[in-house]
């Protein structure tokens, strides 16, 4: 493509050498005007037969017929790598995105982020910096140039068409992330969501109060007011530096490698049936249990010894990063 694309711009440069020559030859041979040598060269060169401007003399017309067999093929050349250049170009953007497309077919538990603006960009990066799988709905079209070079997987679409999340593989999602502009988008992005997939994890952010209570209506797991956050952060600052000092520590994971996670008890987890004094994680793993998510919603914060992990359960820990990982890994 970028060979192409020189190419076209040489014979551009060409036709243009041709038509200075031209000009100047009609001045020189014909003793005409620039603007009437001009006129005449190009219409020499585009052979629409409008007629001479002035009579050509013999010298003339051979310069003239020579003009036409040069520039015809010099013309003929440019139309050809330029229509390559975009015959090309938009074969190959299709193949991408069938391309592109397969592979979002095979994604699963996988988030959808709906909504690339300044909180989209910051939830993007931090799951790219987790490796989780995720797709990128926006219906910006000069974002498609940005995700290409990152590689991410994307929909230059509107996320509010069932149509789009199914091609974004919702049915398939482990969570929506929708941070659309407005609150009713956000809403119905939401229910889309939840009709097409009811176990999908639907996280939206709502600037009107009200709009916050009709998601929680429907059934949206998590409803987040950016308002609300940066005003109880700010108060926290000023009343509890520390706290929120320790908060940075365990919220990013850059920091000591130290973070919160959550372990979901399966069937198959090492912890299931077992006491926190049994795994004893303080001292093998480093880990300390902070609360306890039972399977039927409650949750218990700070447990007892004697709790026992329950298939169901969700368990939130604290600790570092690697001793996290051996803990899981059993």
């Amino acid at each position: 493509m970028e060979q192409l694309r020189r190419n076209g711009i040489k014979g551009v440069i060409l036709l243009l050498l041709w038509i200075v020559i031209g000009t100047l030859g009609f001045m020189i041979i014909e003793h005409w005007s620039l603007l009437d040598s001009f006129y005449m060269t190009v219409i020499t060169i585009s052979t629409v037969g409008y007629g001479e401007v002035h009579p050509l003399s013999s010298d003339g017309r051979i310069f003239a017929s020579f003009l036409i067999i040069v520039t015809l093929g010099t013309v003929f050349y440019v139309f050809t790598m330029f229509g390559q250049f975009f015959i090309e170009g938009e074969i190959s953007g299709v193949f991408a995105k069938s391309r592109r497309q397969k592979k979002m077919n095979r994604l699963k538990d996988h988030f959808i982020v709906c909504g690339y603006g300044r909180i989209g960009r910051t939830v993007v990066m931090g799951l790219e910096k987790e490796r989780v799988p995720f797709v990128v709905i926006d219906n910006n079209q000069e974002l498609e140039r940005e995700f290409e070079e990152k590689g991410y997987f994307f929909l230059i679409d509107d996320a509010t068409e069932e149509e789009v999340l199914k091609n974004a593989g919702v049915e398939r999602a482990k969570a929506v992330i929708s941070l659309l502009p407005t609150d009713a988008d956000n809403l119905y992005v939401s229910i889309t969501a939840k009709g097409l997939n009811p176990s999908v994890l639907v996280v939206t952010r709502a600037i009107d109060e009200k709009a916050e209570i009709k998601m929680k209506k429907v059934g949206v797991d998590h409803v987040i007011s950016p308002y609300k956050i940066a005003g109880n952060r700010i108060l926290n600052s000023a009343l509890k530096p520390t706290v929120v000092e320790f908060l940075e520590l365990v919220t990013h994971r850059e920091y000591l490698h130290l973070g919160l996670e959550e372990i979901k008890i399966g069937e198959s987890s090492p912890l299931k049936g077992k006491s926190i004094r049994e795994l004893d994680m303080r001292r093998k793993f480093g880990v300390i249990v902070i609360a306890i998510k039972k399977k039927n919603g409650e949750m218990r914060f700070n447990p007892e010894p004697e709790e026992i992990f329950e298939e169901g359960d969700t368990a939130v820990l604290l600790g570092r990063e690697d001793d996290l990982k051996r803990l899981q890994a059993g």
